[in-house]
């Protein structure tokens, strides 16, 4: 090639863009479904999301509207008002607390804070991919270890795939997508036993439910762990503010909240959002009538279900896991075919297991009523 003067010619590339760890990432991405309020999502049950099946609080929604008026202000980047009523409602201090556009950003945040090339990520499996994807952008080796058979985090068997190069522990409770609850003792026992020279992160973006079900206090276990700890927690489920994301991070240090803060982008959460969330967390009326909607339906599917041969997983969230009678991933084929859509997973077995968000009445009605003839009719 004959150089053009005063230009330096294009080097030759010789290595494939995107870089190989880039390519190497396994993450399932979130599935593309029609909006609500589009003519295809017109009369589509979305029960495979685990969304609120009602609206946000009306305080939070006039808040929200509120703050549209100020849009042509960047928000608050330091989330003040969000983080103080986060402080006074979790006993946690403000500068041990951080925010992000929903608790998966944080949860990626997490992993990249403390994972080198070669590192290694303890997992359950399976569990919520988001942390794990932040790993695998970091360069680290996710290490899944395999549920109990009840859908609960394996604590001692994660304990045991703990090696020198571990740096990340994850613990989801309750786990999604299987519903299960960490007991006390095992959240204890991650406490003592995981390395000081590890992050111990517990996920409770379903925290809320378990609470009302009597469920283990992570923070006041965790308090007693000396090494690094996070718990993330989301305005996604109980304060039905899926759509505009909102998460926070509780740390048991500043200077881990100092790195996640580090690691934020520049207004990382819009004005409307920190507006809404910082309504919806002293709602503590509308937060009582979806956890009480949650707990009827719940019982009222699990009912019905088990009145149908299937197997319940327990657990208290805004879903249901189940084992059908039959194959899971015909009966949710089937089941899309009449515009109800719920999660097949690959688990435990071959035949593997239906995820249900509990949506509203009708929509649980209208599901069970199309499983019944799914499981009849699969094909």
């Amino acid at each position: 090639m004959i150089p053009t003067p005063g230009i330096t010619p294009r080097r030759s590339c010789q290595m494939s863009l995107p870089t190989a760890r880039v390519r190497a990432i396994t993450f399932p991405p979130p599935p593309i479904t029609a909006e609500p309020d589009s003519p295809e999502g017109a009369g589509l049950a979305r029960l495979h999301l685990n969304e609120a099946p009602m609206g946000p609080s009306p305080k939070a929604l006039a808040a929200a509207v509120a703050a549209l008026a100020y849009a042509h202000r960047y928000p608050d980047h330091a989330a003040s008002e969000l983080i103080g009523r986060i402080a006074k409602a979790t006993g946690i201090a403000a500068d041990c607390i951080s925010v992000g556009n929903g608790s998966g950003e944080i949860l990626v945040a997490l992993a990249q804070m403390v994972t080198d090339p070669g590192d290694e990520a303890v997992f359950p499996a399976p569990t919520f991919p988001t942390c794990g994807k932040g790993a695998q952008i970091a360069g680290g080796r996710l290490i899944n270890v395999p549920l109990r058979a009840d859908g609960v985090n394996d604590v001692p068997a994660m304990l045991d795939a703990i090696t020198d190069r571990t740096r990340l522990f994850y613990l989801c409770t309750p786990n999604n997508p299987t519903g299960g609850i960490l007991p006390a003792e095992d959240l204890a026992l991650a406490a003592q036993k995981v390395p000081d020279d590890c992050l111990l992160v517990v996920d409770e973006a379903y925290f809320e439910f378990t609470t009302a079900q009597d469920g283990a206090d992570a923070l006041s276990i965790l308090r007693n762990r000396t090494a690094p700890w996070v718990v993330t927690r989301s305005f996604s489920k109980a304060y039905c503010l899926a759509g505009l994301r909102a998460g926070y991070a509780l740390c048991s240090s500043r200077e881990i909240c100092d790195a996640l803060w580090t690691l934020r982008p520049n207004f990382n959460i819009n004005r409307p959002a920190l507006a809404a969330a910082s309504a919806a967390l002293a709602d503590t009326e509308h937060l009582a009538a979806v956890l009480d909607h949650a707990n009827t339906e719940r019982a009222r599917l699990s009912g019905s279900l088990r009145a149908q041969g299937c197997k319940l997983f327990p657990g208290a969230t805004n879903f249901l896991t189940f084992q059908p009678t039959g194959n899971a991933n015909a009966i949710a084929a089937r089941l899309k075919e009449q515009d109800v859509v719920v999660q097949a997973l690959p688990w435990p077995d071959a035949d593997g297991s239906l995820r249900v968000t509990l949506g509203s009445r009708e929509e649980n009605d209208r599901f069970l009523a199309l499983y019944a003839s799914a499981v009849q009719d699969p094909a």
